[in-house]
């Protein structure tokens, strides 16, 4: 059985192949984002979460890595911040395009992930 990131090479969805880092959605996690995610997976820029301010508080977040997204999860996640924040698709889109990725709360994450060994040695 192939996992997610040979399927997507297979299938030629993945524009960057090499090394991936992922993080598991918790229970909280699911709730909000199992629609775009349904086994929990989200490809992350970074294993390890960074802190940044939002709305002027320090959270710790991952940054999910955008270009790993396949086009249906991405246009999910589009129509969803579209509801939430009330701005269109088009402007969501083109932000998301520049920056290459949007936080995701750590504590909607239950454990991180890599294929790169290297780290743990």
């Amino acid at each position: 059985m192939l996992n997610r990131w040979e399927a997507q090479k297979e299938n030629g969805e993945s524009e960057k192949m090499g090394f991936h880092h992922w993080v598991h959605l918790n229970e909280e996690g699911m709730k909000l984002y199992g629609t775009i995610f349904p086994d929990g997976i989200v490809p992350v820029k970074v294993m390890v979460p960074t802190v940044v301010k939002l709305r002027g508080q320090p959270h710790r977040i991952y940054k999910v890595d955008l270009k790993q997204l396949s086009k249906e999860q991405f246009n999910q996640l589009l129509e969803l911040m579209s509801r939430k924040f009330g701005a269109s698709k088009e402007i969501i889109r083109k932000d998301l395009e520049k920056d290459g990725w949007i936080p995701l709360r750590a504590d909607l994450v239950s454990v991180s992930g890599t294929n790169h060994v290297g780290l743990f040695i």
